[in-house]
């Protein structure tokens, strides 16, 4: 009997590879444990931390948007309070009008470094994520690029992954390359059970 695993793996790691979802993550998975072993089982682990990624990148996403919207609606909130009210006070002085003013500038400035707070916050999950990456490359490389002096090999996945690590390279661009980088985990690890 010829064992269906191979055939049902292609297909779906072409997906993945192609246009990658936690969904059809989560569908792969229950294929890598049809094939069995240790290699699916290494396939496996890999899936489900892409999977991972990709929910925490789309949770990232939503919240950083309404974290940017927050800052935006309190900031016309405050504004569209005391503008008025220091039209209206013309009249009572400049340091009345400075008192009146400080609180709205206060608020704004919370709202802008909450939402700066946030960013700095979203951009450590990288970490975590990279942390993961290097040991399974190190590992794949181990067996597919025997040549490699211990020197090399980490000089070669530090070349990959430091702009992983970089907080000045743009959001969207370490987006980017930590979903690459999984794509290309994932088919190494896969690569075995296709025969």
């Amino acid at each position: 009997m010829i064992d269906p695993a191979p055939a049902a793996l292609r297909p779906s790691l072409e997906r993945l590879l192609a246009n990658p979802t936690p969904d059809e993550l989560w569908q792969f998975q229950k294929a890598l444990l049809v094939a069995g072993g240790p290699e699916a089982a290494r396939a496996r682990g890999v899936a489900r931390a892409f999977q991972a990624c990709l929910r925490t990148l789309e949770s990232k996403s939503a919240s950083r948007t309404a974290s940017r919207w927050g800052a935006v609606l309190g900031t016309a909130a405050v504004a569209s309070v005391s503008l008025p009210e220091m039209r209206n006070r013309q009249e009572r002085g400049l340091g009345e009008l400075l008192e009146r003013a400080l609180p709205a500038v206060l608020e704004i400035g919370a709202a802008l470094r909450s939402a700066e707070a946030w960013e700095i916050e979203a951009g450590l999950i990288y970490d975590e994520f990279a942390w993961f990456l290097y040991a399974e490359l190190w590992d794949i490389s181990l067996s597919v690029r025997t040549e490699l002096t211990a020197v090399e090999r980490r000089q070669r996945i530090d070349a990959v992954l430091d702009p992983l690590m970089d907080s000045g390279l743009p959001d969207k661009d370490r987006a980017t390359l930590v979903v690459d980088v999984f794509r290309s985990v994932l088919a190494a690890r896969v690569l075995p059970l296709l025969g």
